[in-house]
């Protein structure tokens, strides 16, 4: 303890050095942060509609196009764009609303990239009607909860880390049209069966990502299970000096053994190839994770309900429908207690526990409403397959009565029609 006591007694009389480092740091990022909030204020946010016809036989594929083009905004942040402007990368929010039993596919995007989003449904979905809605949000955050609602939501994160990925919809597609099962039907399902003055809204916050160091983990992670050694970054000098010391190494033991060329090569063949049926999949799994483009993703959902009428069943019925893209040996959904509305504390004493549940439940949705990502910095990495299968529009297969469809085509005019 004396030791400990040295040092930090060093350490304090050393403040004339280290406080104005540390104090420069903390203004810089707080500059940043002001600049950050100032451009987002500025961004011109739309909401818009989209309404496909009935009878449509597009897969979740068709979703996963729509993504790999959207995915063409991402722009890189450069030194001075950041420290100067405040530069951020814009995003969208892809939600699904159910508002007294209707069912409701929304996207908010800035207003520069709505041209892009039609340009991509349309392409998957021709007949697809788009249109410029205003916010059914509204004034959620300034009533809720309230006298008269009470709200109960959840943000999710991932159970392991970001290579590891969720169950996709290949593994519910089936050859046979009438044996497909539409994941997203769970959901449609439940939002169909809510009472007028009950809502529950499911919201994926996206934005375009070119981080590699969740691609790097999953590299070391399939090397670790086919017995692949992971090289470390050592640098010029560093790897200059391993491979002196390996050639030195080799050529003394020449003397004595003969050597066998491409034995760590065969070793590391021989351990893929024993590896078990499971370990293959999860191999396979995170290959296929890695080469598609990826997001950063905050999903959550709230449900939003009149005092006498509020389900708590409701809730547990939208997270078990979430479990349905869960699997044991690879990535699963689970709730942030965190960043949720409700306080698991059993010790607390009711009046304090009913305080922090309701400045919980008042900072939930603000985030929603405002389409912030997760708190604690809890975003996780999808790619474009995950993205398509947790939100995509209800395959042939879904009956949804209350679902908001396209009624009729419209068709152009004929080029021989006569105009005066």
């Amino acid at each position: 303890m004396a030791v400990f006591y040295t040092i930090f007694k060093v350490f304090l009389s050393l403040w004339w050095l280290w406080l104005p480092i540390f104090l420069f740091a903390l203004l810089v990022e707080l500059w940043v942060k002001y600049l950050q909030v100032k451009a987002i204020k500025k961004i011109n946010w739309l909401l818009l509609e989209v309404k496909i016809p009935r009878g449509i036989e597009k897969t979740p594929k068709a979703m996963e196009q729509i993504f790999a083009g959207l995915h063409g905004v991402l722009t890189s942040v450069k030194f001075l764009d950041k420290y100067l402007y405040g530069k951020v990368q814009k995003w969208f929010s892809l939600e699904i609303a159910g508002i007294g039993g209707g069912v409701y596919f929304f996207i908010r995007t800035p207003e520069e990239f709505r041209n892009l989003i039609e340009a991509q449904i349309h392409a998957q979905y021709p007949d697809a009607e788009i249109s410029e809605v205003l916010d059914y949000t509204g004034n959620l955050s300034k009533e809720i909860p309230g006298k008269n609602y009470n709200i109960g939501g959840v943000e999710f994160v991932l159970d392991k880390a970001n290579h590891y990925p969720i169950r996709t919809y290949q593994f519910f597609e089936e050859k046979e049209p009438e044996r497909r099962i539409d994941p997203v039907a769970s959901f449609l399902e439940i939002l169909s069966k809510l009472r007028p003055n009950e809502n529950i809204f499911i919201q994926y916050v996206i934005k375009p990502t070119g981080e590699k160091d969740w691609k790097e983990e999953g590299i070391a992670a399939v090397n670790k299970l086919i017995g692949k050694k992971t090289e470390a970054k050592k640098g010029w000098l560093g790897n200059f000096l391993e491979g002196l010391g390996e050639f030195t190494v080799n050529l003394l033991k020449a003397i004595a053994v003969y050597p066998e060329w491409g034995a760590a090569k065969k070793e590391e063949k021989a351990a893929a190839q024993s590896l078990s049926p499971g370990d293959k999949l999860i191999v396979e799994a995170i290959d296929n994770k890695m080469s598609k483009l990826a997001f950063k993703v905050c999903a959550r959902f709230v449900y939003v309900a009149a005092n006498d009428i509020f389900n708590p069943a409701n809730i547990s019925a939208t997270i078990g429908a979430f479990k349905q893209f869960n699997t044991i040996n690879l990535n699963a959904f689970k709730p942030n207690s965190k960043a949720g509305t409700s306080v698991d504390h059993p010790r607390l004493i009711p009046f304090i526990k009913n305080r922090r549940e309701f400045l919980k439940k008042i900072d939930f949705i603000d985030r929603y409403v405002k389409r912030k990502f997760s708190k604690n910095k809890k975003d996780f990495i999808f790619n474009i397959e995950e993205l398509a299968t947790v939100y995509h529009y209800p395959i042939l297969a879904v009956e949804t009565p209350t679902l908001r469809r396209v009624e009729a085509k419209k068709a152009e005019p004929p080029a021989s029609l006569p105009v005066e």
